[in-house]
């Protein structure tokens, strides 16, 4: 038996948690244009034959400016100390710069294989993708170097046998039916906070949040006469700092937050695997990101 650590680290919108999802084959973390999507670490494993990864997502690497951004960053430094193996995900259409050149630095001195992932091969060429390789390639010394392309699942059979080669002896730390170390509940509030972001894109920034208020189950007093007898009934509260930020959730007429709501409330179904009610209300509080016990209570 062999089993590894594996943190998925790099930049904001590298495509870290795209990578992730490929890599188990179902979504788990959510996604969007947006950088910063990603907030805590997120653990997903999977096994390969005698083979256990277990993969770590985690926030894209920047400059904290709140509480939140420090606790992202908190998470970041707890995923590089726990992995065995490092994959550095960049995005190989982008441009090298001193953030890249400064966590190189930092990925060196841990002394930990280092994969660097080229994500988003389908839109380079042959020799776009050649010149990229040439300009990381003398950053550090890498353990591999592997072109990918994670929104579409190009080439991660080459990083799946580099990764059981590279994986260490020994028992596996987690049981056959563990898949992740998030709740339904947390996972709820990421996805519907992934659907704010897909519909306001820039209008509302970093400072939303989802915070789950109702989770009514079958058999419990409250739960909806109306809803199937194997369905949950959600209620969430989206937290925005700003009253503008409401105006916009909400749109002309509610069209808005409908919008999410519907899209929401689909992908909760695929989610759960169950038929899915939810609410959704939008509150102003401001400076949430900079309050410790608000952070607890959302575990940020």
């Amino acid at each position: 038996m062999k089993f590894a650590t594996v943190a998925i680290v790099g930049l904001p919108n590298a495509g870290k948690s795209t990578l992730l999802n490929a890599l188990l084959g179902q979504r788990l973390a959510a996604t969007s244009q947006t950088p910063q999507t990603t907030r805590t670490k997120v653990l997903g494993v999977v096994e390969r034959g005698p083979v256990q990864l277990a993969f770590l997502d985690t926030p894209g690497v920047h400059k904290p400016q709140h509480a939140l951004n420090e606790r992202m960053m908190g998470h970041v430094d707890a995923a590089l100390a726990e992995a065995d193996i490092l994959l550095w995900v960049v995005d190989a259409d982008g441009f090298l710069g001193a953030g890249e050149q400064g966590f190189a630095k930092r990925l060196a001195s841990l002394k930990r294989p280092v994969y660097l992932l080229l994500n988003k091969l389908d839109l380079l060429s042959k020799g776009r993708l050649l010149e990229t390789v040439a300009r990381y390639k003398d950053l550090m010394a890498f353990q591999e170097i592997i072109p990918i392309g994670a929104k579409l699942g190009q080439n991660l059979d080459p990083l799946w046998a580099l990764l059981e080669r590279d994986a260490k002896e020994g028992a596996w730390p987690y049981g056959e039916d563990t898949y992740t170390d998030q709740t339904e509940r947390g996972l709820a509030a990421e996805f519907i906070r992934e659907k704010v972001l897909r519909k306001t894109r820039e209008e509302v920034p970093h400072g939303v949040a989802v915070e789950i208020e109702r989770w009514v189950e079958p058999g419990q007093d409250d739960f909806p006469e109306d809803l199937d007898e194997e369905g949950v009934f959600i209620a969430a509260l989206i937290l925005v700092e700003k009253d503008n930020h409401r105006r916009i959730l909400l749109g002309r007429g509610g069209e808005m937050i409908k919008d999410i709501r519907v899209s929401a409330q689909r992908e909760l179904k695929k989610l759960l695997d169950r038929p899915v009610r939810l609410e959704l209300f939008v509150k102003v509080d401001s400076g949430w990101r900079d309050r410790p016990e608000k952070l607890d209570r959302l575990n940020l």
